[in-house]
């Protein structure tokens, strides 16, 4: 395998969070075809598959915004780099996403908040489990996206296509 210790290792990152990512969609599709046959064919179903699926599709977003912004591949808005002079276009790079990343802090700091909020006075999420425990994914992955956007602002990355 050739490259560098370090970039043999985010290659190896990115292939779990590729996984896990894979895996959260799967158990999620998985969990709602089971609710769905067992409402529908027995009458039944289970207590705990609709806050585990509301829960799960917070965790999935999170996840695929952290793989978008891996590959740079989330929403923007790249009307105005196309049309500047080569010498702004970095500038104004390092800048937005300096901006984003400083957003998605915020966003960390509110979700760390609402999490703390919820321990203080937690419900019952699902038997033994505590309402906040499902909530550590917003500042732990609105923190890792403030992380990937303030260090793609450093990285190289090619400037957009020029308008035609």
């Amino acid at each position: 395998m050739s490259g560098s210790p370090l970039q043999r290792a985010l290659s190896a990152l990115h292939r779990a969070e590729d996984g896990v990512l894979a895996i959260a969609l799967g158990g999620l599709l998985l969990l709602a075809v089971v609710q769905i046959v067992l409402r529908v064919g027995f009458d039944d179903g289970l207590a705990w598959a609709e806050p585990v699926s509301r829960a799960g599709v917070l965790w999935l977003a999170m996840l695929g915004a952290l793989g978008a912004a891996r590959q740079q591949r989330h929403i923007a808005i790249d009307a105005l780099p196309r049309l500047l002079p080569d010498a702004w276009w970095r500038p104004l790079h390092v800048l937005t996403q300096t901006a984003a990343s400083a957003l998605c802090a915020w966003a960390a700091w509110i979700g760390w908040g609402l999490m703390q909020s919820e321990r203080e006075f937690p419900l019952p999420f699902v038997s033994g489990i505590e309402s906040w425990v499902p909530m550590i994914i917003l500042p732990v992955g609105f923190g890792l996206l403030s992380l990937r956007m303030f260090l793609a602002g450093f990285a190289e990355r090619p400037r957009p296509e020029a308008a035609l």
